[in-house]
């Protein structure tokens, strides 16, 4: 996909409406949408590690809340500026920006999980993703990369309406992007709180739920910056789409798959492990050219 040079801003050339969709709005919003939604799965004793056997009402508002994001976006925009007081982000950008927040996922998961299959922290067993697929392990890697991705696409869209066209370009307007990224990831992390704190299967048995939530903080916080400065020098949410389902792919489609777990796994790797978390810091330090300064052509 190509764009207009026109279409590239820089970041401190975005200006905020004159009326503007209200955070505060949009901050009570979703907590208004998740907490209901929490309270009903622990009361009908969900586990996410079973909820395919769970009530396919409370399946469906479990999964529902990647979309809360966007409709307290929405709420938002009504309450103050309209639909169109916010640049949504659809605009077209190079393949190789897509190309470039694909990779940063891809090589944090590589280092993560290979660091974790050397050292013995996770066992290597890509027989695990061969009997789910059908197909040779590396074949079975492509396909949870590439056409992988496309269904976590559409969970991603339902967070980062929310999260990349509303709240970054709204606190950018006032802050310098790093602040922005750190807002961002503490505001992402929080909205998976309540769902760790008290759904079972969330957190791994056996890992305490403090140390989790720290690890999975720093994760969102990591993953911030590159969503931030791509959101932000682009214009557009496809980069940002990309890097967020890129990364729920690679954890769930491929690393996991190919991983036999032990008891000490889960503090190392997954959501909320710590080997997840330096692996992320890495690559995103490793691809910050690619990044921080997309091209445009």
């Amino acid at each position: 996909m190509r764009t207009n040079p026109s279409t590239t801003i820089p970041i401190e050339a975005a200006a905020p409406a004159a009326r503007e969709p209200r955070l505060a709005v949009y901050g009570v919003t979703l907590a208004a949408l998740v907490l209901p939604v929490v309270a009903l799965a622990v009361s009908q004793g969900a586990d996410l590690n079973r909820i395919g056997d769970a009530p396919i009402g409370i399946q469906i508002a479990v999964y529902s809340q990647a979309f809360m994001p966007a409709l307290a976006a929405l709420v938002a925009c009504l309450a103050g500026g309209g639909v169109r007081a916010v640049d949504w982000g659809f605009h077209r950008v190079p393949w190789r920006t897509l190309a470039a927040a694909w990779a940063v996922p891809v090589l944090g998961t590589g280092l993560t999980y290979g660091t974790a299959w050397l050292t013995g922290a996770a066992r290597f067993d890509p027989g695990n993703l061969a009997a789910s697929t059908g197909l040779h392990p590396a074949l079975g890697v492509v396909l949870g990369l590439v056409p992988g991705v496309a269904p976590f696409v559409v969970l991603a869209l339902g967070e980062q309406l929310g999260w990349s066209s509303l709240l970054v370009t709204r606190l950018a307007a006032r802050r310098g992007p790093a602040a922005t990224a750190v807002i961002l990831g503490l505001a992402w992390a929080s909205f998976h709180y309540p769902l760790m704190l008290f759904v079972p299967g969330a957190v791994e048995k056996g890992v305490p739920v403090p140390y989790a939530l720290l690890m999975f903080t720093l994760q969102t916080v990591t993953l911030a910056f590159p969503l931030v400065w791509l959101r932000l020098r682009t214009r557009s949410i496809w980069p940002v789409l990309v890097l967020h389902a890129t990364m729920n792919a690679s954890l769930y489609f491929v690393a996991e798959a190919m991983t036999s777990a032990h008891d000490r796994s889960a503090w190392m790797v997954g959501e909320g492990g710590a080997l997840t978390a330096a692996g992320l810091a890495v690559a995103v330090l490793l691809t910050n050219r690619l990044w921080r300064r997309p091209r445009s052509c």
